[in-house]
């Protein structure tokens, strides 16, 4: 299996090699967030428009993330809730500060929280519809979204670790039942390989930590990363016919 899925990234990448030429992203729009961290929550499917300010530049806010729909993010069980983020070219990078209360409804204790950059795919497979880059393999040269270099902040939780550049983890605090946590972090919206414009969306995807309580929800499938793969390399395919 790691075989085979090592064979489809290498391909991918000679394939994204064949174009260099650039251009970036701005976050235009947010939707509403899901998953089954909401519990029988349904937000209203309301597009959250992001203002951009400062496009290929610092200084531009995405504040009461994720906007319109189901703010504060709350949790009802500990699972993911998931948040898809809209993009567009912008012939340059740019950065954004985001900012968000978490509220803890579930009956347990919360001693860590875990934000992670991603990609969702309607798949029609079932089951989880998240790839995170580090498992899928994106190959080097691929410009996707990361989590900048500032300092995230949290109210609870005194140590963070930004796990690579998709991952960000909190520890050092708890937050109890009916509590609720305000976390920062930032974004890079980065060039990308204009040839290769695969997609239009990413996800952020949110979930506390229980000791005892979480499995491992953020890894998918096999066939999901099947799935992914086929799908940029159906888009690259299109590309070179255009």
């Amino acid at each position: 299996m790691n075989k085979i899925i090592t064979t489809l990234a290498t391909t991918l990448t000679i394939s994204l090699a064949l174009n260099t030429t650039v251009q970036a992203r701005i976050i235009t729009s947010i939707s509403p967030p899901s998953g089954t961290g909401q519990g029988d929550v349904f937000c209203p499917q309301v597009q959250t428009s992001v203002d951009t300010p400062f496009p290929n530049n610092t200084g531009n806010q995405i504040n009461n993330f994720p906007g319109l729909s189901c703010t504060p993010t709350t949790f009802l069980e500990i699972a993911p809730i998931d948040t898809t983020l809209f993009v567009e070219p912008s012939k340059g990078t740019t950065e954004y500060l985001l900012s968000q209360k978490v509220v803890n409804s579930t009956q347990a204790t919360w001693n860590g929280f875990n934000i992670a950059i991603g990609f969702s795919l309607d798949n029609g497979l079932g089951g989880d519809n998240f790839a995170s880059p580090a498992v899928i393999l994106v190959p080097t040269g691929f410009a996707i979204p990361t989590f900048n270099n500032a300092q995230p902040t949290s109210s609870k939780f005194a140590q963070v670790n930004p796990d690579g550049s998709f991952n960000i983890n909190w520890s050092g605090g708890t937050v109890a039942p009916g509590e609720s946590v305000d976390f920062t972090f930032s974004l890079d919206i980065p060039d990308d390989l204009e040839a290769n414009n695969f997609y239009d969306s990413f996800t952020i995807r949110q979930l506390p930590i229980a000791s005892n309580l979480n499995e491992n929800k953020t890894v998918p499938e096999p066939s999901l990363i099947f799935a992914f793969l086929s799908l940029l390399g159906f888009g690259f395919a299109n590309k070179r016919k255009l």
